[in-house]
């Protein structure tokens, strides 16, 4: 999560909330009769709104100039812009985090904007008590939730173009492949991680960049392109690899194998909330039964097909009866694919399956998972050191996840 790449990504998600934004301006008495229905609700003022993205796309232009260096964002004659500008981005981080601000009622997008919201107010008051570098490396993280998003399925506009292009030379191809994953141009953002992973020196050079452009452009293929033919086409460059990791290439190996019976699956098309609620449950089965332990990621095409569908099916039905076992399905496959995400983004569809089914069999579960991730997260060489306000949150979650008569009992 902690890439240079953010201070180029940061800015653009200003445009593809302000583009989102004027979408809303157009839309036709059908779209919005279909928003009503799966319980999206249009801004009040959209003149308004469209003012806000503007202003929040100023302001975070600016930011990303002022984050590139470090001698620029500790210049004196900056700090007062810096700043201005940190608060005006919590100011629009917190109407991002509002329902019915995004036209996709898929959960994940408050959720993730709440993230952002967080991490703003943070590098604001980070500002205000002095901790400029702090500060800094908060802002140069941002750009990972807007690609965290972006790359959840084909859903939203695919952009060939953007206003806002990374003019740095020293852009390296990871960063690019990132930023245009992130502005949703998918085609250049696959030729870009291709690069990195056909690149005979980049296993033993950069092999943290080398496995996340694999990573990155695997994603690509089978979550937005849907395509077995472009999967396999990367997954055979990491098996011929010959300075790769052995346990990469054993990995790219059922990949492939994955990828074969994909292929082979007679076409079809779920498009009722039953019929990707089973579809969902069937890939996720078929994961599981391929894995030889909790964390193997032989089976990481499947979960990819997984989390497609559970977007997919949580846009469709937001509110709908299956819900509270597509957050915690989709829990078990960020568990999985943490390489691929952000760190914690397993914990949080967690914490949203408890909060949306509270005292149930479900919400015990994802409580389960939440606390045993949570265990790990603070677990070091010294021991296991949890801090107050985490315990406290633990504390909460466990009461809301007990059932009724479990949480009645002396």
């Amino acid at each position: 999560m902690k890439n240079l790449y953010g201070i180029f990504v940061f800015g653009v998600l200003a445009v593809l909330f302000w583009v989102e934004g004027q979408s809303l301006g157009v839309a036709d008495d059908v779209k919005k009769d279909e928003s009503q229905k799966n319980g999206i609700k249009s801004p009040k003022n959209e003149a308004k709104w469209r003012e806000k993205m503007q202003e929040l796309y100023r302001s975070l232009v600016e930011i990303t100039t002022d984050t590139s260096s470090e001698q620029r964002f500790n210049a004196p004659e900056n700090r007062s812009r810096i700043e201005k500008n940190a608060k005006k981005l919590m100011d629009r981080a917190h109407d991002l985090g509002q329902k019915g601000v995004s036209p996709d009622s898929d959960p994940t997008i408050q959720m993730v904007a709440g993230l952002f919201q967080d991490e703003t107010k943070r590098a604001y008051l980070a500002l205000k008590h002095g901790n400029r570098a702090y500060a800094r490396g908060v802002l140069n993280q941002v750009g990972s939730y807007c690609i965290a998003c972006h790359t959840r399925n084909p859903s939203g506009p695919n952009f060939a173009s953007l206003p806002l292009e990374p003019t740095s030379k020293t852009l390296s191809g990871i960063e690019q492949g990132r930023f245009y994953a992130a502005t949703r141009q998918y085609d250049r953002a696959f030729d870009a991680f291709l690069k990195v992973v056909d690149d005979s020196a980049a296993p033993v050079q950069r092999p943290l960049e080398w496995e996340q452009a694999i990573r990155s452009g695997l994603s690509i293929a089978v979550r937005v392109k849907k395509d077995p033919d472009q999967a396999q086409s990367l997954v055979e460059r990491v098996i011929g690899a010959k300075k790769a990791p052995f346990f990469l290439r054993q990995d790219a190996i059922k990949w492939k194998e994955s990828i074969a019976t994909w292929r082979e699956e007679i076409p079809r098309r779920a498009l009722t909330e039953e019929g990707l609620y089973v579809e969902a449950m069937q890939l996720i089965a078929q994961a599981r039964e391929l894995q030889k332990y909790p964390m193997d990621h032989a089976a990481d095409v499947l979960y990819l097909r997984a989390t497609a569908v559970l977007h997919e099916l949580m846009q469709k039905a937001p509110q709908g009866r299956h819900v509270q076992d597509a957050l915690f399905m989709a829990g078990v496959c960020y568990d999985v694919l943490r390489p691929l995400n952000l760190d914690d983004l397993h914990e949080i569809y967690y914490e949203a399956c408890i909060k949306k089914v509270p005292h149930s069999p479900t919400a015990e579960v994802c409580y389960r998972r939440y606390e045993q991730s949570t265990y790990e997260g603070y677990t070091g060489s010294s021991g296991t050191h949890i801090p107050l306000e985490v315990r406290e949150k633990l504390d909460h979650l466990e009461k809301l996840a007990q059932k009724s008569e479990l949480k009645a009992a002396p």
